[in-house]
């Protein structure tokens, strides 16, 4: 079954390296509140050695003052999307 991690903490908490313990290659991850800091912080998929579906909540982006574009390594959603990506994935785990 596909899972949608959501990282909801800020990178100082080290959420999304608990996560990568236990993520599969199928796996997608989402970015919301405070948790899309890791779009400034120089955040690159291939720092992990696989690839995953990675997405940043395009409210919450704007709520901070970050400008993001949807790019090859984050994909910029809204609160629609988020809802699609809820349906894709067979389950949801949420990083406090």
């Amino acid at each position: 079954m596909k899972i949608l991690h959501t990282i909801s903490n800020s990178p100082s908490t080290k959420l999304l390296d608990s996560c990568l313990e236990v993520i599969d290659e199928k796996d997608g991850l989402l970015f919301l509140e405070d948790g899309v800091y890791f779009a400034l912080n120089g955040f690159n998929k291939s720092e992990f050695g696989r690839e995953y579906n990675c997405y940043a909540l395009k409210e919450d982006l704007f709520a901070r003052g970050i400008e993001l574009n949807s790019s090859d390594d984050i994909s910029v959603i809204d609160y629609p999307g988020f809802v699609d990506l809820c349906e894709h994935y067979g389950k949801v785990v949420n990083w406090f």
